[in-house]
C-alpha cells in the first residue's frame, strides 16, 4: 500500500521515512497544551541530526553561531522603533534561529531570550501595517508570519511556557494574528464590503501604491496562502480555547483549498518559482497540521503535487557559484524552492522525485527546513520526459541534461500574472555553468525607482518595434498583471532537436496599431546551438525591428564584440558566438538597458534592422567552452521563403510560407 493510499485511507495515518504516524484525532478530544502542529516529540532525534546534515548545517552552524544577545538586541529594536516591514522581521526570524538552536542544544540562557522575546511580542499592540479603512487591522505577512512562528516557538519551549504565559500568548495569537488574518481572508472573498485598504500612518511611504483592487488581486495570487496558513494553524491550536476557532478553521480551509486552484492542471505556478516556494512554506505547514490533526481532506486531490515537483525540477537552471540551486528567474523570481516544504510535498504526491528536489533543487532557509528535511525520504532523479517541457503556463524548458553545466533554454510565452514582466517571446540560455542570455535578477518593486526600467520589454531577450516593447504596467497598483498575451503556436519534441513558434502580436498591437505580426520561432539544437527566426509585419507604416540578447554582468565579467553580422558574448567560461542573416539587412550592434550606473551595467547585443513593412530575422548562436576560443562557422543562405542553417552539427532549414515557419532537419 502505498503512502497516498494511507492517506485517503485515514486521512493522516501516514508514516513518511523519519516522521512519525499522524494522530488522526479531532483536536477537540486533545489537550490544547498537548496539542501539536509541526513535530512529534519523536521527530526530535531526526530533526537533530539535520543539523549535521551536509544540506542543512551551513545555515544550522550560522544560527548557532549567533548568541541568545542577538535576539534579544534585534527584539528590543523592534520594540522601540515599531518598525513593522523591517525590524519586526528582523526580531522575528532571529527568534526562529534561537528556537532551532534551543531544540537542537538548549541552554538556560536561550530559553530566556525567547520567552522575553514572547513578552515583548504579547505587549505590542498589533503585527501589521495595514489598515482598511485606516482603523481596521489586517494582517497580510506580518501577522500572519509572526502568528505561525510565535506557534512554532511555543511548541518548541513547551513546559518552560507557564501557563499564565501560555495563556497569554494564545490570545495574542487569537486576536493579533488569527483575527486580524480572518480580516484579510474575509475581505479577499468579499471585496465590495471593503471600506479601502492601505497602510498605517508609520508605514505610509513604504510604496507610492493605490490599494482599490488590492482584496482581488491578493485574493487571486501567492498573498492569500499566508493569511490564511495562518489562520489555519492558529485554528487548529485554538479549538477548545477560543470561540472563534471553528470558524476561523472553516475559513482557512475554503481559502486554502482556492488558493491550490490557483495551480494550473499539471502542477505550474503563474507568479515563478520564487512564489511557489513562498507558497509552500505558508500553505504546507497548515495542510500538514491539519491532516495530523483533523484528517478529513484529502489535499492530494486538491492540487496536482506529482506536477508541482516536475514543475519544480524544470524551473531548475543548474547552480549559483555557491552551489546553491540556480532557477529559471522568471518574474521576480530570485530563488528555488525550500527542501522542508518539498519533503512535506513527498507525503501527498507518493513521489520520490520530492526526495531527489528536496535534496538536489532545494535552498534551506528556514526553521522548518530543519524541522522537516528528511534525507531518508523515497529519492528518484527527473525522468527523461522532463528534459522538454512545454508547459500549462505556455513556458518552454528545455535541457540537455541535469547536472550544473549542461545547456538549459528557457522561453517565456503565455498570459499576464502578478510578479510578471515585459518579457513575451523573452528566452533565457545557460550552459558551461554560465548564463549567457540571461533575465536581470532585482528589478525593483516600486515604480518611483530607476530599477522599475528592469521589468520593461527592453530589458529582456525580445523584441522592440520601432523602438518600443509591449506595453507593461505603470506600478500604480504595484506588481500586479497586465493586458500582454503569447500563444505557443507550435511545439515540436525531438528529443535533441526541439523547436517552436510563440505569437506575441496581441501584446505589442495594444500599443502600436500597426503591428500585424510578431512571431518568434526557436530551434534548440542539444547542446549547443540555438536558432531564433523573428517574422515581424507591420500594416500601413514600415518600422525598424530590435532583437536584444543580454548577457549576465551581474558580476561586470560579460563583454560583448559586434563586427559585421557576427557577435560575441564572452563570460568567463563560456562564449555565444552569433551570425545574423535578414532579408532586410539586419546588423548586431552594442547597446545597453538605458539606466543609470547606480542601477546597474546591462549590456547587449542587439540586433537592428532599418525600417520595412515585414522583416525576417534569423540570429544563429552557438556556444562554446571556455572564456576564448574559435568562432564555430555558421551559415545562413536564403532562397526566397526558404532559409538553409549550418551551425555545428545543425543542418537545418527553415520555411516560412505558411504563418508557423516549417522546420526540417536535414
Amino acid at each position: 500500500m502505498t503512502r497516498r493510499e494511507l492517506l485517503r485511507l485515514g486521512g493522516s495515518t501516514l508514516l513518511l521515512s523519519g516522521f512519525g504516524p499522524l494522530s488522526g484525532l479531532a483536536t477537540s478530544h486533545q489537550d490544547p497544551r498537548k496539542r501539536r502542529l509541526f513535530f512529534n516529540e519523536s521527530d526530535i532525534p531526526r530533526i537533530r541530526a539535520n543539523a549535521s546534515n551536509p544540506l542543512i548545517k551551513p545555515l544550522y552552524d550560522k544560527w548557532a553561531a549567533n548568541s541568545p544577545s542577538v535576539l534579544t538586541e534585534a527584539m528590543a529594536k523592534f520594540d522601540e522603533t515599531g518598525e513593522i516591514i523591517r525590524d519586526l522581521m528582523t526580531a522575528i526570524r532571529a527568534m526562529d534561529d534561537s528556537a532551532a538552536v534551543y531544540l537542537v542544544q538548549p541552554t538556560e540562557a536561550r530559553k530566556q531570550s525567547i520567552l522575553d522575546a514572547i513578552e515583548i511580542m504579547i505587549a505590542r499592540p498589533y503585527w501589521d501595517y495595514f489598515r482598511d479603512g485606516g482603523t481596521e487591522i489586517i494582517g497580510i505577512q506580518r501577522a500572519s508570519f509572526t502568528a505561525v512562528h510565535l506557534l512554532l516557538v511555543r511548541e518548541i519551549l513547551g513546559d518552560a511556557i507557564d501557563a499564565d504565559l501560555d495563556k497569554r500568548l494564545m490570545k495574542a495569537i487569537a486576536d493579533k494574528g488569527c483575527q486580524v488574518c480572518y480580516n484579510t481572508v474575509y475581505d479577499m472573498d468579499h471585496p465590495e464590503t471593503v471600506k479601502g485598504w492601505d497602510f498605517d500612518e508609520q508605514h505610509a511611504d513604504y510604496y507610492d501604491i493605490n490599494m482599490d483592487r488590492w482584496p482581488m488581486i491578493l485574493g487571486a495570487n501567492n498573498l492569500r496562502a499566508a493569511p490564511a496558513g495562518a489562520l489555519g494553524l492558529g485554528a487548529l491550536a485554538l479549538q477548545g480555547i477560543d470561540d472563534r476557532a471553528d470558524l476561523w478553521l472553516d475559513t482557512a480551509v475554503k481559502s486554502t483549498e482556492r488558493f491550490l486552484a490557483l495551480f494550473s492542471p499539471d502542477g505550474s505556478f503563474f507568479e515563478g518559482i520564487s512564489y511557489l516556494a513562498y507558497s509552500m512554506r505558508t500553505t504546507m505547514p497548515f495542510i500538514h497540521a491539519h491532516s495530523q490533526l483533523i484528517g478529513n481532506i484529502d489535499w492530494s486531490k486538491q492540487v496536482n503535487f506529482d506536477g508541482m515537483l516536475e514543475h519544480i525540477m524544470t524551473m531548475q537552471f543548474g547552480k549559483k557559484a555557491d552551489g546553491s540551486p540556480d532557477v529559471v528567474n522568471f518574474s521576480d523570481s530570485r530563488s528555488s524552492v525550500n527542501p522542508g516544504a518539498v519533503n512535506l510535498a513527498g507525503i501527498y504526491s507518493d513521489n520520490p522525485l520530492a526526495g531527489y528536489a528536496a535534496t538536489h533543487a532545494s535552498e534551506p532557509i528556514w526553521i522548518f527546513d530543519l524541522l522537516w528535511y528528511d534525507p531518508k525520504a523515497p529519492s528518484k532523479p527527473p525522468s527523461a520526459t522532463l528534459l522538454n517541457e512545454l508547459n500549462d503556463l505556455n513556458w518552454v524548458l528545455c535541457r540537455s541534461g541535469w547536472n550544473a553545466n549542461d545547456s538549459i533554454v528557457a522561453f517565456k510565452s503565455g498570459g499576464p500574472a502578478n510578479h510578471e514582466h515585459a518579457d513575451r517571446n523573452h528566452i533565457m540560455w545557460k550552459t558551461h555553468g554560465e548564463r549567457l542570455l540571461n533575465d536581470h535578477v532585482g528589478a525593483a518593486y516600486d515604480r518611483r525607482h530607476e530599477g522599475w526600467a528592469m521589468r520593461q520589454a527592453r530589458a529582456h531577450n525580445t523584441v522592440l518595434l520601432d523602438g518600443k516593447g509591449h506595453p507593461y504596467i505603470d506600478g500604480i497598483e504595484g506588481t500586479n498583471d497586465s493586458q500582454a498575451y503569447a500563444n505557443i503556436l507550435q511545439y515540436e519534441d525531438h528529443g535533441d532537436h526541439v523547436w517552436w513558434t510563440s505569437d506575441a502580436t496581441s501584446s505589442y498591437i495594444l500599443n502600436n496599431y500597426h503591428a500585424h505580426q510578431v512571431l518568434r520561432t526557436v530551434l534548440f539544437a542539444k547542446p549547443d546551438v540555438v536558432v531564433v527566426m523573428d517574422q515581424i509585419r507591420f500594416r500601413y507604416r514600415a518600422q525598424t525591428v530590435d532583437a536584444r540578447f543580454y548577457p549576465d554582468n551581474a558580476d561586470g565579467e560579460a563583454s560583448i564584440q559586434t563586427n559585421g553580422q557576427q557577435f560575441t558574448i564572452s563570460r568567463p567560461k563560456a562564449q555565444l558566438h552569433g551570425f545574423v542573416a535578414s532579408d532586410t539587412d539586419a546588423t548586431p550592434r552594442e547597446a545597453k538597458l538605458e539606466v543609470s550606473a547606480e542601477v546597474g551595467n546591462f549590456p547587449c547585443v542587439e540586433v537592428h534592422a532599418n525600417e520595412a513593412l515585414t522583416h525576417h530575422i534569423v540570429t544563429v548562436m552557438v556556444t562554446t567552452k571556455g572564456a576564448k576560443s574559435r568562432s564555430p562557422k555558421i551559415k545562413v543562405t536564403q532562397s526566397g521563403k526558404r532559409w538553409n542553417v549550418e551551425a555545428g552539427d545543425l543542418r537545418a532549414t527553415i520555411e516560412t510560407t505558411t504563418r508557423e515557419p516549417k522546420i526540417t532537419l536535414v
